[in-house]
């Protein structure tokens, strides 16, 4: 292909990223390509329906994640690994709003398409805590089942709860300063557990 055509083709890939996070996958084709600039027809040219062209998206918004998984150094101590891997989620997350509204809309979309991406991502988790676990920094007692879901749920809750959040934090949920606390916080839980010995106890007698 051309450079101009490839230059169309990220515009449009990005002008659907916006549109499908903040109007939903209802939005018309003619409707991004106007907003990408080009015919409806050069949007058919490149991506043959609608369904390939969120497929592109959702590629599109992956390969970002994957690709910053892909380069962290395999040799790096647990302790470092861990926080490489907590930056990833942040780093591409925090500056970004459009990429927070598609996955939102992607995780509350009851669909087979909105649930593919949340499938590339727990397996993409899964990926890195095993890599974790070689370095050392995973208890040989947890649920190798459950660890994804532990750690999506604590980085995608936020992304969840972003439009309500920061009516209890005073601020941006996304705003810099708000990210490094959160994520900071984030690793504490996840080395450290967030209950006493005494509260585990408890819990254990309690019918």
């Amino acid at each position: 292909m051309q450079d101009s055509d490839l230059s169309a083709r990220a515009k449009i890939r990005e002008a659907a990223l916006g549109l499908f996070g903040t109007s939903g996958f209802g939005v018309p084709l003619r409707t991004v390509a106007q907003a990408a600039g080009v015919s409806p027809g050069l949007v058919i040219h490149h991506f043959g329906s609608k369904d390939g062209l969120r497929a592109a998206v959702d590629e599109s918004v992956l390969a970002v994640f994957l690709e910053r998984f892909d380069a962290l150094p395999k040799d790096l101590p647990a302790d470092q690994l861990s926080r490489a891997m907590a930056n990833v989620f942040s780093d591409v997350l925090g500056p970004n709003a459009d990429i927070r509204q598609y996955l939102r809309r992607c995780l509350l979309d009851e669909t087979p398409a909105g649930t593919t991406i949340f499938d590339d991502m727990v397996e993409a988790t899964r990926r890195g805590l095993e890599l974790l676990e070689r370095a050392g920094g995973i208890r040989a007692d947890s649920d190798p089942e459950w660890r994804p879901f532990q750690v999506l749920s604590i980085v995608l809750g936020p992304l969840l709860m972003e439009p309500v959040m920061q009516r209890h934090i005073g601020e941006p949920a996304y705003a810099p300063e708000v990210v490094r606390r959160r994520t900071s916080a984030n690793l504490d839980v996840l080395s450290r557990g967030l209950f006493t010995q005494a509260a585990d106890t408890h819990a254990e007698r309690t019918p």
